[in-house]
């Protein structure tokens, strides 16, 4: 089975510092993910531009097919050691997942990765070896489904150093903390979110160092196609409804014109259900076969704007009023943001003369709210596609 990887992370700047001397770079191909956390030396401009130097060459060269040792060899020509202080410019934590599971981790000068497993820490085998004058640990093992991974800089384990805690919170109070987390079935945001809140209270809201969280969770891959509008030709109403019902995974519907026509070529009825009309949001339907009907702009709007507010902010999602309220926007936007995996937009042509601005004619609200949309889920970790008819 295929595994689908959720990615979360959240950073926190040294006090006084417009920017993060740590980088987070995450790269997605065919062949799986590609993630890279660096950290650069010092802290302000010129550790930022180091590590993300350093994680953006390794995250590009390994999504490429280089090896370790091209990568390392690479960063260690391009990014010098420091003569004075004796230390590598950027430090770096590499990891490569198949979609089958299979796990690379390398580890360059920098905390050990936690990894949990049914809510527990599980140790890989790590060996030890020199790539060019670097000092590097390897792990190779297997995610399942639940698992979790969690890469960080050193601003965590020294987080209260010399404030709340004398010698900082330290690798193994980390592995705890994360436990108990996991322990409680939270979310990959939920912990991270509240992974790095700690980390600043231990700071007591001045970070001593930058701090870095990449959460990286395994899920079972959960595809969801939206359709919305009919097809700019009507002949064609029959093959799109066909083709949308062949989709794997959830179906949603918006737009009564795009539902009506999906209940004629169904032979089925649709049902509004009233009690979910909202002020500003027209109520939801019901209909035999598919998952989540509703009204189509106002809602795909109010969805998109939730699904903004979520992209932007480094709060948890899971206990959102937002997203637990009966209207349609709200139903889409957590079917979006909290169950889907792969996310399909089938995008229907036909003109609605009541969704232009007749001093724009050409500007199609749907079709903007369409990029917005694709914008603001691949932000936040989602596959998106899109297809036009």
């Amino acid at each position: 089975m295929s595994l689908f990887f959720e990615c979360y992370h959240r950073q926190l700047n040294k006090w006084g510092e417009e920017l993060c001397g740590d980088s987070v770079q995450v790269a997605r191909t065919p062949l799986g993910l590609t993630a890279a956390v660096a950290d650069g030396l010092g802290s302000g401009v010129q550790a930022n531009i180091l590590s993300t130097l350093t994680a953006k060459i390794a995250v590009s060269m390994l999504a490429q097919g280089a090896d370790t040792d091209e990568v390392i060899s690479t960063i260690a020509l391009t990014l010098p050691m420091c003569k004075r202080r004796e230390l590598a410019y950027s430090t770096i934590n590499l990891l490569q997942l198949s979609p089958r599971g299979d796990c690379y981790l390398a580890e360059f000068d920098c905390p050990e990765t936690f990894v949990f497993r049914g809510g527990s820490l599980y140790a890989p085998l790590r060996q030890e070896r020199v790539v060019g004058d670097k000092r590097i640990k390897e792990s190779r093992f297997t995610l399942a489904v639940g698992d979790m991974v969690f890469l960080i800089s050193d601003g965590v384990i020294h987080a209260g150093v010399g404030a709340n805690l004398n010698m900082g919170w330290q690798w193994q109070n980390v592995a705890t903390y994360i436990g108990k987390l996991a322990e409680r079935n939270l979310g990959l945001r939920a912990i991270v979110s509240a992974l790095s809140h700690t980390c600043g209270h231990l700071y007591m809201g001045k970070p001593g160092d930058d701090t870095t969280i990449l959460g990286i969770a395994a899920r079972e891959p959960m595809p969801v196609c939206i359709l919305t509008g009919p097809p700019e030709n009507s002949s064609r109403d029959k093959d799109i409804v066909r083709r949308f019902m062949g989709t794997a995974g959830l179906k949603v519907v918006c737009g009564g014109a795009t539902a009506q026509m999906v209940a004629r070529e169904l032979g089925v009825r649709i049902f509004t259900e009233l009690k979910t009309m909202d002020d500003a949001i027209p109520p939801i339907a019901e209909m035999e076969g598919i998952d989540l009907v509703t009204e189509g702009m106002l809602t795909l709007s109010a969805a998109l704007a939730i699904i903004r507010t979520f992209a932007a902010s480094q709060d948890d999602i899971a206990d959102s009023a937002l997203l637990k309220r009966p209207d349609g926007a709200s139903r889409l936007a957590s079917l979006l943001l909290q169950r889907a995996t792969h996310v399909h937009l089938m995008v229907g042509g036909a003109v609605n003369v009541a969704h232009f601005d007749c001093a724009s004619p050409r500007i199609s609200p749907r079709g903007q709210l369409t990029r917005d949309l694709t914008h603001y889920l691949t932000q936040i970790g989602k596959e998106v596609t899109v297809e036009y008819f």
